[in-house]
């Protein structure tokens, strides 16, 4: 009896919201540090062949053949099957359904897909790359980049109806899952896995979860295991690719090739505001229709220290009736785009605001109140998003004036990066 031991080679990309009396912040948690063992015994009974002192000399030698054969057949093509340990810590791992080895511009994953077909795919996937990059501080450019690759240009069947898993989450998406065999590298050998793979509803869903991943994944307070691939800290996707490199992926080539698929499908045209989103122009010589906007009003609670912004005037008088005091106008809002969800915390009294679906969904599931849609997000604007570790309310702060950030981060406030646009 031979003993193997599988040590679990799963990467911590574990989050955590808090609910309650102490500080919140979606997107800065500890990750838990403590890996995962799985043990798994095998046996290979031994087979004796055995001779008769009448056997011929040849069938001896014909017997002796086959063992040696059938030992190192068992030696080289043992294939394990373990079913992976439920993730209860919530902890995200990616896996690539694809083989990195074979995708490149020249090899077969290349050459099996036509022109039309791989701009098709692109065309399919740009708008969601597009709304969710612009909101969440990425490249899109990267980001369908990372679809390509991880799906195989859409043709990995994670990837497909109903699952629309473009890039190799495990775990589970709004309690959805699906089972696959995937491949781990464990003990020095590779070994077929039973894995739990996020299923999405949409390709939509699928994008804004793994920006999720980009922009929360933290190992200690304030630390984010991805931000060298955040627009706001890169001169260019190529910075954000080779910090995704060795992180991500593990493969030393894998900048490499995304940096190869932006550059021969022009991505790069889907990382400015007025980029292709995969349809048509205007025509060129039509004017384009005045924007409609919506001033948003910034109030402050003297006794909890929390800001409010709310497009509705109505809201702000009362606000301001019990006790708020109103400072103005923060940005104009336009009347459509991309929604920004307002949520309520019942227990601090906080009120967050975000464009991100996921983390919507996460603060939902940890008990905050979802209210509605705030407002739109869309201009050339950015509004930033700052995070006071030490406040139980008014933990979260935006604003559009960029020496007011420079400021709250000198008096301890941590940077968070992009929120939404606005005018």
């Amino acid at each position: 009896m031979r003993n193997r031991q599988l040590l679990s080679t799963l990467a911590l990309l574990g989050l955590a919201v808090s609910v309650g009396q102490q500080p919140i912040t979606a997107l800065a948690e500890e990750a838990s540090n403590a890996t995962k063992e799985t043990t798994s015994e095998t046996s290979a009974a031994a087979e004796t062949i055995e001779s008769t002192t009448e056997a011929t000399t040849e069938t001896t030698s014909e017997s002796a053949s086959v063992t040696e054969s059938s030992e190192e057949t068992a030696a080289t093509e043992e294939e394990i099957i373990i079913d992976e340990p439920e993730d209860t810590s919530g902890q995200l791992t990616h896996t690539h359904p694809f083989p990195l080895e074979e995708f490149s511009m020249q090899g077969a994953a290349y050459q099996a897909r036509g022109v039309n077909t791989q701009q098709a795919f692109i065309n399919q996937v740009a708008s969601h790359a597009k709304t969710v990059a612009q909101a969440n501080d990425l490249y899109a450019s990267v980001m369908i980049a990372q679809a390509i690759v991880e799906s195989g240009w859409g043709q990995s069947t994670l990837s497909q109806a109903p699952n629309y898993n473009l890039f190799g989450i495990k775990g589970s998406y709004n309690g959805q899952s699906v089972t696959m065999k995937t491949q781990e590298y464990i003990d020095g050998k590779w070994v077929t896995v039973n894995a739990k793979f996020r299923k999405y509803p949409s390709f939509s869903e699928s994008f804004q979860d793994n920006a999720y991943v980009l922009k929360t994944t933290s190992f200690q307070p304030g630390v984010y295991y991805y931000s060298g691939a955040w627009k706001s800290n890169t001169k260019s996707y190529k910075d954000a690719t080779a910090w995704l490199t060795g992180r991500y992926a593990t493969a030393p080539n894998y900048g490499t090739i995304l940096n190869d698929v932006i550059e021969t499908y022009n991505l790069t045209q889907y990382d400015t505001a007025g980029g292709n989103n995969g349809g048509g122009n205007n025509g060129g010589g039509n004017t384009p229709k005045p924007i409609e906007k919506t001033a948003m009003h910034r109030l402050y609670n003297p006794n909890s220290s929390e800001h409010f912004y709310t497009a509705n005037a109505g809201e702000k008088d009362n606000l301001v009736k019990t006790g708020w005091k109103y400072e103005g106008v923060a940005w104009q809002a336009p009347k459509s785009g991309s929604p920004v969800y307002r949520l309520y915390n019942p227990n601090a009294g906080d009120h967050h605001y975000t464009l991100n679906a996921a983390e919507k969904n996460m603060l939902v599931d940890k008990g905050w109140k979802y209210e509605g849609i705030s407002w739109y997000s869309g201009g050339e604007v950015d509004l930033l998003r700052l995070y006071n570790p030490n406040a139980k309310a008014g933990s979260h702060h935006y604003t559009a004036n960029v020496g007011e950030k420079d400021n709250l981060v000198k008096a301890g406030w941590k940077y968070e990066g992009f929120a939404w646009n606005g005018h």
